[in-house]
């Protein structure tokens, strides 16, 4: 038979099945060992199409049981992040090497050369929504060390996580947004976008995830809290708690904000989370259900130096108040 892409996965399930992959001395007798023929044929990976490469990685997704065809998966997974990181890959069509040089190119690219080229690279995002949860962690970590640019991966793990959810089962849900969040912890903050962390916090607290997988979405949105809006922060309280919005939410951002972090609270800063804070609050102080300790400690998550006008403060008091009395 030969040996193609589309039958690379089927010939490692047989020869390992088979017992076709050990030297003669440890095998059945007669037995010939396939893996040095398979290993032969990977040589010519970098002739393969773009078609070619993916289906042989789509094939090859449960060679994850087989330690010993790990490498194969390793070099596939491998030329794949190779041919994205190329310089002026645009397309399938660019991306499909039939030239000697294409590994040439890769080996002398600068990593800014390929940080500048996956910048707007985003065109291959719907042709890896095959991948397996563990084999998408092995394609993001590689990316990672292949110094992608990490707003480009985060995009994508944003674009998997909403399309590996719709019509999965709860328990699938849950392992796709617990394997997302702890890939995006890995990317650099700035590089990932508030709108999505909080969608992807909405997701994490309906599913009813750890308090721990909330806790590591909380610490990424915390240092982010002076580029998000007013929407974001009204998220319903949790059941049973009565408040119409969820205001300890609210408070451990602000907390994370000011002592979580090591990035620079400038003035400007400050003054943007205050009005934010104060909106927050003009929007909370009519609810009855608000307990009198947890208006206070809104009021008082501030220093009074982060106010330009303390205008909104007065008026959300006055409201509270009226409403107590």
């Amino acid at each position: 038979m030969e040996m193609t892409p589309s039958n690379l996965a089927m010939l490692c399930s047989a020869a390992h099945f088979l017992e076709m992959e050990c030297d003669d001395d440890d095998g059945p007798a007669g037995t010939p060992n396939l893996k040095p023929q398979i290993e032969k044929f990977l040589d010519g990976i970098r002739f393969w199409t773009w078609s070619e490469l993916l289906e042989a990685l789509k094939l090859c997704q449960g060679l994850f049981s087989f330690k010993g065809y790990l490498e194969i998966l390793d070099r596939i997974v491998d030329n794949l992040i190779e041919r994205l990181a190329s310089p002026g890959i645009t397309s399938p069509n660019t991306c499909s090497s039939n030239r000697s040089s294409f590994q040439f190119s890769c080996a002398t690219s600068s990593n800014n050369s390929w940080r500048n080229n996956c910048s707007g690279a985003t065109w291959w995002f719907e042709h890896l929504l095959f991948l397996k949860i563990d084999l998408l962690d092995k394609v993001i970590r590689t990316m990672i060390s292949y110094d992608f640019d990490h707003g480009v991966v985060s995009r994508f793990l944003f674009h998997y996580h909403n399309s590996s959810c719709l019509g999965a089962a709860q328990a699938e849900k849950m392992e796709s947004t617990k394997v997302v969040i702890d890939l995006v912890l890995l990317l650099e903050s700035r590089s990932i976008s508030c709108k999505d962390l909080f969608n992807l916090n909405r997701s994490a607290v309906s599913l009813k995830m750890s308090r721990s997988c909330i806790n590591k979405i909380e610490s990424l949105i915390g240092p982010l809290l002076d580029q998000t809006t007013i929407d974001y922060l009204l998220l319903p309280s949790p059941h049973g708690k009565g408040q119409a919005y969820d205001v300890d939410f609210v408070l451990r951002l602000v907390h994370i904000f000011f002592f979580g972090g090591s990035f620079e609270l400038t003035s400007n800063r400050l003054m943007r989370v205050a009005k934010m804070m104060d909106l927050f609050l003009v929007e909370v102080a009519p609810d009855p259900h608000l307990k009198p300790f947890e208006f206070e400690a809104l009021i008082t998550v501030l220093p009074d130096a982060a106010r330009e006008s303390h205008d909104q403060l007065y008026l959300a008091m006055d409201m509270y108040l009226k409403l107590s009395i």
